[in-house]
């Protein structure tokens, strides 16, 4: 069973599909920017896609979520 932040078999698996799909889309968004139809905008949203998809295949490795400076830190015991 996984832990508190771990994800199981079909959580890893949700999240290798969506690194899958965010890497495909912003690769493409790149090539259309660069080589198609040359313009800032589509090669910028292609390389925050390939960021955003390779966060997701870091997930998808680790098994793990994977926590964020400026998120929602968890109340309790141990955070103020």
């Amino acid at each position: 069973m996984a832990g508190r932040t771990g994800l199981g078999r079909g959580g890893r698996f949700v999240a290798a599909c969506l690194a899958g799909i965010w890497l495909a889309c912003g690769s493409m968004a790149m090539i259309i920017g660069v080589s198609i139809r040359p313009g800032l905008l589509p090669t910028i949203l292609g390389l925050l896609g390939v960021a955003y998809g390779w966060l997701w295949a870091r997930v998808a490795l680790t098994g793990r979520r994977q926590h964020w400076a400026l998120g929602r830190r968890p109340r309790g015991r141990d955070n103020p």
